[in-house]
């Protein structure tokens, strides 16, 4: 599966200041939400506990593949959600790095059924689910996911647009 590649230019008075390629592969995780608000978490060997997921095809649609790989990967009907927070190489291998989007995903049922990338799963609190991260950029994403969702319900409730 080939790897997206971006281009990031800077421009000043109309000319190209610098280039910056990035060569890797595109994932997506879910922070994936139980009907309840606790965050489910997989794991597989001895790697720490994440967020489920997986790469990303070219021309993919993305809330629509994030859909089928969850679905695949822990047996989860779910609604992805908005993107909360992207990082770069935390799950990359060698010399591969990874370019990944994570989404706030709400799942219908907590029955998962685990498929052959995970070992083990466990659902937690978003406070727990925080401790279990070992890199800020996850915490991050986890404190983003329950605060937009949490001013989406305000908003429905008050009938007052975001930001307002």
């Amino acid at each position: 599966m080939a790897g997206r590649e971006t281009l990031t230019v800077i421009r000043l008075n109309g000319r190209c200041m610098g280039e910056s390629y990035f060569r890797g592969h595109v994932t997506q995780r879910g922070i994936v939400f139980g009907p309840d608000g606790d965050v489910l978490l997989v794991t597989s060997g001895l790697r720490p506990w994440t967020f489920p997921g997986g790469r990303i095809e070219t021309d993919a649609d993305p809330e629509a593949a994030l859909r089928r790989t969850l679905y695949e990967r822990v047996g989860l009907h779910t609604t992805v959600e908005e993107p909360v927070k992207t990082v770069t190489d935390i799950w990359g291998s060698g010399d591969e790095p990874v370019y990944a989007v994570l989404y706030r995903v709400q799942a219908r049922s907590r029955n998962v059924e685990l498929g052959e990338e995970h070992d083990d799963f466990c659902w937690y609190t978003p406070d727990g689910a925080i401790e279990e991260m070992h890199f800020k950029s996850l915490e991050q994403a986890v404190e983003r996911a329950v605060t937009n969702h949490e001013t989406a319900e305000w908003t429905a409730e008050t009938g007052e647009p975001d930001g307002e």
